[in-house]
């Protein structure tokens, strides 16, 4: 077996993949199993009085999906829409949800074995499942449960507050 990747021979439960995207100058990712696809950029509707990570709610094929900043809610500093800005809609346990990104990059396999958990000095370290070192640098792969339900100051779900 080669240690840089997976063989033929190497079980695909040892792989996890993911589709990896950019915000402000990090890398990130999210399980491809959640991921229902990723589109450009559409009219939003703000949502008055709604947490800054609320961009609003877009109308995707005649369903109304709330719109999430990712950046925001993760605290990093927001960038602005720029040509390679996508949304990547993903579903979660009651209906589907988008995050603004500021660019998708690729799909990735990670091994088990190369992912270690999240370091300690990130303030949100609670959203993050695991970590993988790879080509392109540190690969911070999202929890999507907690990013979406998990509200630090309250005891209400991140997403009430966009409905």
């Amino acid at each position: 077996m080669r240690e840089s990747g997976a063989s033929i021979s190497e079980p695909l439960y040892n792989q996890m993949q993911v589709v990896s995207f950019r915000l402000y100058k990090e890398i990130y990712a999210l399980n491809i199993l959640y991921v229902q696809e990723i589109i450009k950029p559409l009219s939003v509707t703000h949502v008055p009085l709604a947490s800054p990570w609320i961009a609003g709610v877009i109308n995707l094929r005649g369903q109304i999906i709330p719109l999430i900043y990712l950046s925001r809610r993760l605290g990093l500093e927001q960038a602005t829409y720029q040509r390679d800005t996508r949304f990547v809609i993903v579903r979660s346990r009651e209906q589907s949800v988008g995050f603004v990104v500021d660019e998708v990059l690729e799909v990735l396999r990670l091994n088990a074995d190369k992912t270690e958990p999240p370091p300690g000095h990130l303030d949100y370290r609670e959203y993050i499942h695991t970590v993988s070192k790879q080509e392109r640098g540190m690969v911070m792969v999202l929890d999507l449960n907690k990013i979406l339900y998990h509200h630090p100051q309250a005891r209400t779900d991140v997403l009430e507050e966009a409905l």
